[in-house]
This record gives C-alpha cells, structure tokens and sequence, in this order.
C-alpha cells in the first residue's frame, strides 16, 4: 500500500488549514474532545462534545470568573479520563473583548484553543437553514465550525504588539470625541456669534467667502471664543482693544483679520449676549473638554512613541508618507507577522483584498474589496494609502497612475495601502530600511522630523545597521 504523503503547506485552507488536519492526524479524530464556549460578560455557556459531533454535556452556564472557569476543567478532566481521550479542543466565538481571558486560561491548562469568528458560527447556521439565534445555536454553530478546521489556533497577541494596539485604539477614540467636541463647539458658536465662522459676501457682483481665521481652533480663535465670543465683546473691544489684546497675550492677529470681526460684529444678527447666556457657558465646558482631550492626546502620542520607536515594526518610519501616528496604528493591527507566509494573507486580515468572480471560460470580473476583516486594521489601510498619495512623491506617482486607468480616489488609496502592506511586510520580516530615487530624501532628516529628539538616537540605536529595502 502506498503510503500518503501530506504537505504542511499545500492545503485547501492554506498554512492554518494545515496545521488544524496535521493536529487531527497526529492525534487521531477519535482521540479529541471538544468544548465550545459561548462567551460572554457574566454568564458564559459551554457545551462538551465529541470529534464526531456526539453530545456529551449539554450546554451548561458558568460565571467569568476562576470558580467558573475550575467548574468547566473539573467537567472537562472528568470527560476526558471517563472516554479516554488524550486532547481537549476548545472552539471560543471572538466576542468583543472576553473571550480574551478564557483564551488565555485554557491556554495554561494545556487545551489546544480554537477562536472562531462569529461570521463564520453565522455562516454554519445558515447551512444547517437555521436563522435563529440562540446561545444553544451558536455552541452547536462552533463545535462545527472547529470540526470543519473553522477559526485559527494562535494565540492571543502578546508583549508590545498588544500595548501598541491597546493604546493606538485609544487614541482613535479620543480623536473621534475631541471631533465631537469640537461640533458642539462650533454650534454654540453658530447661536452665540453667527457669522465668527464666515459668510458670503459679494465683490464686484461676484460672490466670494470670508472668515476671520484660517483655523477656527487655532491659539487666537480659542480665546476669543473663550473670553470675548459675542459680537458685542467684539465691538466694546474695538480695533484698538483687539490690537492690545493680540500684543498682550501674543495672539498674532493679523489687521485683516480684526477688520473682519468688526465688520461681521457690526452686522451681525446674532440675539443679544443676555439671550444666549446658556450657550455661552456650554461653550466654555466643551472648550475646556476640547483642551482636556488635547491633553490627553498628545500624552497618550507620547505613550505610543516611547513604545513603537523600539518595536521591529518602527522601520517603516523611513517610509516618507508614513507618520509616527500612522505607523504605529498600522503596525498594531498587522500583528505579529511571524505567523504569516505572504502579506496577501495581512491584505485578507484586513479586508481589503478585491473580490474576484470567474467562471468557465469568462474573464475574471473585480468587483469591491472583501470587506470580510478586521475594521480597524480596513480603515488604517485606506488612511495609511490616501497619506501615501498625498505625501511620498513614488507613490503619489503610482495614484495618479491608477486615477489614469480610472481608479475612483478611495480604490488608490487602498490600492496604496496595500501596497504599504506588502512593503512593511518585507521591512519587517527583513529588518530593512526604506530606498527611494527622491534626491531629497535622507534618512536622518526623516525619521527626526517624525519623533522627538531624544528617542532619535534610541531608534536607530534599536535598528543597527539595517540594510536597504527596495520601494
């Protein structure tokens, strides 16, 4: 009888398909038990059951705490020794953030974990015509979902990857409320000042648009808003209060820009200071909320640059295009790549690899990406390739290429993004510098720009001598 020879990297399912059919044929089918967890804040619900999909223990509640947890192993322990079994396979649906610390506990018992995404346990109720949802649905969704070679058997991120990517998601947070904030800023402003942004106004026939400030949270802007945002304020103060106000609290306000607020104060139609007293204070608790999340941000980038500067992933760096900011968050959502063959895999992770359709003798159609990733990881991709487009003169060359070929905006910038992908992948695994033909670039003069002075020396201290990667 001829014997089979298998591949560990030629299967259906790729390098984690292999692996799961390696494990099963090493241990034998009928050696696995397995326990599907339906996790969950406070009750989590578990299910044990055999390879072949035989019930064993009914699904059964445990708390998400260490007696739940030992309540589970001592049923498990039980099973295993009664039917003689030699591995415990545990299938846990990735939901939110507490699956997290059971993967971790069933990790140190020696349990060979499986984490299931939860399109894939919706995916196997369908197939069984099911559009239910229970909690007994989604252990019976994962047990199949394992039995099948559903999911991946990492485990969970550890060490700086995972405090990178803690604190870059913070800090998107935080963005996105200082963004808030910063509306309900300006719409105080709208009844307190109606025309402090700018309005329309005609010059020769023609109509045009003026504002008295460039940036409206910029340092003068905000203490005008603060401290005289009504047009009367603008008014008792005058030319000559506003020239000694600017001088004395070193606002720079150009005389352009102080003839514009009397103007637009003399005909405002704003109600009186009295009648929008209630906006007046509001504005001033979200201008004080504004300052506190700008605090809190720029601690918080701090944070993120102390860290990422001795991280592997810090060279991309001397990609020009690529910011301090920008790099870490791409970085954290990458992972560790250790796991993985080829950045198209990454490119997958992220969703945002094209969609492709091809039958029979027909041409293969590209629709939208996949969109089948992780979020997070999506939209850092798509800011990290508009950054690319705007910023690195090769890859603002490639955009305009794709827009020739009648690419919309948003398909460049992912295409970009991906190919930041594969170029950080390549970086990374090889621990190399980023080339350009750019007669400007210098490596020196980009990464100080990027960093503050003193983690300079510790980057390149980290990064010794590293060779040149190719663009």
């Amino acid at each position: 009888m001829n014997t089979v020879v298998y591949s560990t990297f030629n299967h259906i399912q790729g390098k984690i398909g292999s692996r799961w059919a390696q494990f099963v044929r090493e241990t034998g089918s009928e050696n696995i038990l397995l326990v599907a967890i339906d996790a969950a804040k406070y009750t989590p619900k578990a299910i044990i059951a055999t390879f072949f999909g035989d019930i064993l223990v009914k699904p059964f509640d445990i708390d998400s705490s260490t007696s739940g947890f030992n309540k589970l192993k001592k049923l498990v322990e039980s099973i295993k020794e009664k039917n003689g079994l030699s591995q415990v396979v545990v299938g846990i649906e990735t939901t939110g953030h507490y699956y997290e610390h059971l993967v971790f506990k069933c990790h140190l018992e020696g349990y060979h974990v499986r984490t299931v995404n939860a399109a894939t346990t919706a995916k196997e109720r369908e197939a069984l015509l099911n559009w239910s949802k229970t909690d007994n649905l989604d252990l019976m969704a994962i047990i199949q979902s394992v039995i099948h070679g559903r999911g991946t058997s990492n485990e969970l991120p550890s060490g700086n990857i995972v405090q990178l990517r803690k604190l870059t998601r913070a800090r998107r947070e935080l963005v996105a409320e200082r963004t808030k904030t910063k509306n309900l800023v300006l719409m105080h402003m709208d009844h307190i000042f109606r025309e402090y942004q700018g309005k329309t106004v005609w010059v020769n026939g023609k109509r045009g648009f003026s504002k008295p400030f460039s940036d409206v949270f910029g340092k003068a802007s905000r203490y005008l808003m603060r401290n005289h945002p009504h047009p009367e304020d603008i008014l008792v103060l005058g030319k000559k209060g506003l020239r000694e106000l600017s001088i004395r609290e070193n606002l720079k306000i150009r005389e352009e820009t102080i003839n514009i607020l009397i103007d637009f104060a003399e005909g405002s139609i704003s109600l009186s200071k009295e009648q929008v007293d209630a906006d007046i204070y509001l504005l001033i608790q979200k201008l004080d909320r504004l300052e506190f999340l700008d605090n809190q941000i720029k601690a918080l980038e701090a944070k993120i640059e102390d860290l990422f500067v001795v991280m592997e992933g810090a060279v991309i760096l001397s990609v020009q295009g690529i910011g301090l900011v920008t790099g870490a968050e791409l970085i954290a959502e990458m992972g560790d790549i250790s796991d993985f063959d080829q950045a198209g895999q990454l490119i997958k992770l992220a969703g945002t690899n094209p969609i492709v359709k091809q039958s029979g003798g027909h041409r293969p159609a590209y629709y939208g990406v996949s969109k089948q990733g992780r979020r997070p990881f999506r939209n850092i991709v798509y800011q990290v390739g508009k950054s690319l487009a705007v910023n690195n003169p090769e890859m603002h060359q490639r955009y305009l290429r794709l827009k020739e070929r009648g690419k919309h905006p948003r398909q460049a910038y992912i295409a970009l993004g991906n190919r930041m992908i594969r170029l950080a992948f390549s970086m990374i695994r090889n621990q190399t510098f980023y080339q350009t033909k750019d007669e400007h670039y210098i490596l020196f003069e980009e990464i100080n720009k990027k960093i503050r002075k003193s983690n300079v020396q510790k980057f390149f201290e980290t990064h010794v001598s590293p060779t040149v990667c190719a663009s």
